[in-house]
């Protein structure tokens, strides 16, 4: 469902978030919308045993067999203030295209909606959107990405789109109980395939909610493929139909506080904002329509999904890994960095606030965050090397960054690495001189945790200058077949090593190894490894280190 900000819910997050955040934030709290009790596959060969899996056949309440404009039925309208309770209503078809019938409360006729919104309507989930694909409609986008919707009763190929009005803050709701008869469920059925949308928030026929149009078709066609899927994957689809239509939710309240697990889907605005991104960078990183027709087709939910088909596209990666580097793309939303995944080509996305700024050294603490959730500690005025010691708590699973960044120096990504006691500490020696540097810290476990950290500052060895500023820039193309540039820089002259590696770990070709001026440079790779054997299709990942050790790496993506 679409919850939208009633009022007193405006005034109260003004309050927290800023007046900027109100025009954003169209919804807030989700009410708890009850579900079938079992999955359908398993309600309707019950059904079918008892001789009831069929529509009743009511002609006052049920479509003709060939809906046309001006055609008029019953059809149940919601109260969801409470208890659901259902009213019926007339409704009539207003607008029908190739693959949608609009279908709006007489009542609202002329009140809340009219002619023109329809047309707009018909429009847009048919033929055009105002996003990447200008020359498709929802239907295409929708259909294209997720899958078919379900068609169970009805019989009819176009689906319902009903515009009334809500007696809830909300914008739009998908109702599970219309895909049984009606009369078999605790809830009364439309026996149609339909979502429901609002005709008051101003105007129906705007981008905004033709965007949650698309929203909750995903959600129709998200339960024809999987009936109990976890809420968040199935949100975070929905927020994802917004982008690709071409109006997606305005990013906020998620940045303010970026400690809010992932996998808990409690209906608040963060929620919605915080499964969009995830949504959007896992569509980006990973292949976009082929990975995400995966996962909405994957019979496993949530983490699982994304686990086993991360699997059979043969990335070698794990969502643990996934997460770790979504949370510092989240606060450095720098798609420049080698290779892309520490930020967004699709969306620009504010600043991420973090829950402390460090300015003076040593510096001693603790911290706690949620599972599937990251937060962030800003390091400035910094006088030599960055050293951080950490402790997380026991049988707990954390993650580390260090992310440095500097007006006229590449930004950098470390990793520290922990043992099994989720002990680990780090200088961060290549940042020496940068402007700021982030600790992000991330929980990839199924509990909360908590952590202290020290962190203090190792001055530079007398007569040592400090290291030069190296990194990787890039690959172009990439994914690429059958060659590709590397790209890196330095800042001084240095020693320095271009290799490449399987995601096991193991070496496979060395494309530099020398003294480097300042300056920019490059390496052709052409898939082959030290021995001129042609490696296969898959993730590989090139790494750039000097006599100081490690100082950067970036994916490889070879197609074939």
């Amino acid at each position: 469902m679409r919850p939208r900000l009633t009022l007193a819910a405006c005034l109260a997050i003004g309050a927290l978030a800023g007046a900027a955040d109100l025009a954003a934030a169209a919804r807030c709290l989700t009410p708890a919308l009850p579900k079938p009790s079992e999955p359908a596959e398993l309600t309707r060969a019950r059904l079918e045993a008892e001789g009831r899996w069929a529509a009743t056949g009511d002609p006052d309440r049920s479509p003709p067999a060939d809906p046309q404009v001006g055609d008029t039925w019953l059809w149940y309208i919601w109260d969801l203030g409470g208890f659901p309770v259902a009213t019926l209503k007339p409704c009539t078809v207003r607008g029908m295209g190739d693959h949608c019938y609009v279908v709006v409360d007489d009542d609202e006729w002329g009140v809340g909606m009219d002619q023109a919104d329809v047309d707009r309507i018909v429009e847009n989930f048919e033929h055009s959107s105002p996003g990447n694909w200008p020359t498709q409609g929802i239907w295409d986008l929708n259909t294209g990405h997720f899958g078919s919707p379900p068609n169970p009763l009805d019989g009819l190929e176009r689906v319902f789109l009903l515009y009334c009005r809500f007696d809830i803050a909300a914008d739009g709701f998908f109702w599970a109980f219309d895909q049984f008869p009606d009369g078999t469920q605790d809830f009364a059925s439309n026996e149609a395939d339909v979502v429901y949308l609002a005709v008051d928030n101003g105007d129906p026929g705007g981008d905004y909610m033709l965007a949650v149009a698309a929203h909750e078709f995903q959600h129709m066609i998200h339960y024809a493929r999987d009936t109990n899927e976890d809420s968040w994957l199935d949100e975070g689809f929905g927020e994802l139909a917004m982008w690709l239509f071409g109006h997606p939710d305005t990013i906020s309240s998620f940045n303010t506080n970026s400690d809010n697990n992932l996998i808990i889907f409690d209906g608040n605005w963060a929620d919605y904002i915080q499964t969009y991104l995830w949504s959007l960078y896992v569509y980006e990183q990973f292949g976009g329509q082929p990975f995400i027709w995966d996962v909405a087709h994957s019979a496993l939910n949530g983490m699982a999904s994304y686990n086993a088909v991360l699997a059979a596209h043969s990335f070698g990666i794990a969502t643990d890994t996934v997460f770790r580097n979504w949370a510092a793309a989240n606060y450095l939303d720098d798609p420049s960095v080698p290779d892309g995944e520490f930020g967004y080509l699709g969306e620009t996305l504010p600043a991420f606030t973090p829950w402390r700024n460090v300015t003076s050294y040593p510096a001693a603490g603790n911290g706690a965050l949620q599972a599937w959730a990251a937060e962030y500690m800003r390091c400035t005025g910094m006088d030599g090397v960055l050293h951080l010691d950490f402790n997380g708590q026991d049988a707990r699973s954390l993650r580390v960054a260090l992310l440095a960044r500097d007006a006229n120096l590449p930004t950098l990504v470390e990793f520290v690495m922990l043992n099994a006691l989720q002990e680990g500490s780090y200088d961060f020696t290549a940042a020496q001189g940068y402007d700021e540097v982030i600790v992000a810290v991330a929980d990839v476990g199924t509990a909360s945790a908590s952590y202290t950290y020290n962190l203090s500052i190792v001055a530079t060895p007398a007569g040592e200058s400090a290291p030069a500023a190296t990194a990787l820039t890039g690959a172009q193309p990439n994914p690429f077949n059958p060659k590709t540039r590397v790209h890196f820089t330095s800042v001084s002259e240095a020693r320095l090593r271009l290799e490449v590696f399987a995601a096991s770990g193991r070496r496979l070709a060395l494309l530099a190894d020398e003294v480097f001026p300042a300056g920019a440079h490059a390496r052709d790779w052409d898939g082959r490894d030290d021995a001129g054997r042609a490696l296969p299709a898959g993730i590989y990942f090139a790494r750039l280190s000097g006599d100081a050790g490690q100082i950067d790496t970036g994916k490889l993506v070879l197609l074939k």
